[in-house]
């Protein structure tokens, strides 16, 4: 385990340094508040063990806001080293501000040492608890082949930007893509091969993509792609572009080359029509692409008439 001991009294840090590197930690010690921020910053931490003189003398306990404040160094776990006149307040305000635990001087060796130990083990729970948070977020939100967003989140995605675009009157477009000919892939090479032209199509779609811009996989062959601040014109230039890099695609199965198109139904959203009707007429869009050969982006009607 590596820790830092910050204490402004040098025989008491080195006492208590020692009695830690004897039972197997790696310490680095620090004689003042900036000098553990520094060590924690630079050297990956488990417990900083802190002098409560050191927390006060930099004001309104800025080495708790330091550490739990920076982008590596708050995975440490800071236990306090408290004087018997700790108080209730005191030490919930601390709580409060990330110390994982106190320690009234004066402490015993046995008591320092599994009291440490207790500290880093609640940090490396909190750490497995983090991280299988982001594993179950992935799980819900992620398509696990393409690694785009699935059909549920794209769809929620595309529910708050139309509500955007109807707040500030922005332009909204989408584009509906689908796979041309995919069943006869899966028939013909099996769906492993099926896999690898999803996943080559991701990337051929992901490269015309902006940093604004949401793709998803509705499903089988079916991806999605929000355009926000797009019109028409931009949209379907977009949609062509996405094409052409698609088509330009080949993969390689048994020494032939399988070629990929895909075909796009492009939509622009219009005032007060709500995601359901704007998906549809992507929808009628891309069967349009579809019934006119393939490899090729048609564009939506309007829901309403025009006027003039």
């Amino acid at each position: 385990m590596r820790v830092v001991l910050a204490h402004g009294d040098a025989p008491r840090r080195r006492q208590l340094g020692g009695i830690l590197v004897r039972v197997g930690h790696v310490v680095a010690e620090a004689e003042t508040a900036d000098e553990a921020v520094a060590v924690c910053r630079r050297v990956p931490t488990d417990v900083a063990v802190v002098d409560s003189d050191l927390c006060r003398s930099t004001g309104d306990d800025a080495l708790l806001h330091a550490i739990k404040g920076d982008a590596e160094a708050f995975r440490t776990a800071v236990v306090l080293l408290e004087r018997e006149t700790l108080d209730l307040d005191a030490a919930v305000t601390a709580l409060h501000r990330g110390v994982q635990d106190f320690l009234v001087e004066p402490v015993s060796d046995g008591e320092l040492v599994t009291r440490i130990a207790a500290a880093a083990r609640t940090k490396v729970l909190q750490e497995e608890l983090v991280a299988q948070s982001r594993r179950l977020e992935t799980l819900i939100f992620e398509d696990p082949l393409t690694g785009l967003a699935n059909r549920r989140f794209i769809l929620t995605q595309l529910g708050s930007l139309v509500s955007g675009a109807r707040r500030h009157g922005r332009p909204l477009s989408i584009a509906i893509i689908d796979v041309d000919l995919f069943k006869s892939v899966n028939d013909r090479h099996g769906h492993h091969v099926g896999d690898q032209v999803l996943v080559a199509v991701t990337g051929a779609l992901r490269s015309h993509m902006r940093a604004e811009d949401h793709l998803g996989r509705l499903g089988g062959e079916e991806f999605l792609s929000v355009l926000p601040d797009t019109d028409h014109d931009a949209a379907t230039a977009a949609a062509e572009r996405m094409r052409e890099e698609v088509a330009a695609t080949s993969l390689v199965h048994e020494g032939a080359e399988l070629g990929v198109t895909v075909s796009l139904g492009v939509a622009t959203w219009e005032a007060a029509e709500p995601a359901e009707l704007l998906l549809r007429r992507a929808d009628d869009a891309l069967y349009a692409a579809k019934d006119g050969g393939r490899d090729r982006v048609a564009c939506a009607r309007a829901s309403v008439p025009r006027r003039t």
